[in-house]
């Protein structure tokens, strides 16, 4: 019995400014705490708070060293970066989605399956490698 669960959700919005237009892919994961994040073109947002009024969500970059902020409405949708889209300190690191995304599909499946969680995991790696 085979059980699609993962809680990934693929949305793509455009936004330009007077130097650029650039178009943002958004996809919600959830931490090894089950806590939400987003994948934004290959960087990760963890929440960090919300506005006075709670109708925008701050977003920081789950690097600690990095300062980009971004922000969204109450459906996670892309509202504006707080500076530029460039102003990491580091370069993205799109593997670490498909990671999060295969980790949290296993979990999920373990919640749910009765299979042994070695049987899960061999499982859905052959998968991964074959879809290849």
């Amino acid at each position: 019995m085979q059980s699609n669960i993962c809680t990934v959700i693929d949305e793509t919005s455009s936004f330009s400014s007077s130097f650029s237009s650039t178009e943002v892919r958004i996809s919600k994961t959830t931490t090894n705490k089950q806590k939400p994040t987003l994948a934004v073109n290959g960087y990760d947002f963890q929440m960090k708070n919300y506005n006075k009024a709670k109708t925008i969500k701050f977003w920081r970059c789950a690097d600690r060293n990095c300062s980009a902020l971004l922000h969204t409405n109450l459906n996670d949708e892309f509202v504006r970066f707080s500076r530029n889209i460039a102003d990491h300190s580091h370069s993205p690191n799109p593997a670490t989605l498909e990671i999060r995304t295969l980790r949290e599909k296993m979990r999920q499946l373990a919640e749910h399956e009765l299979l042994p969680l070695q049987e899960i995991t061999e499982q859905e790696i052959r998968n991964r490698s074959t879809s290849r």
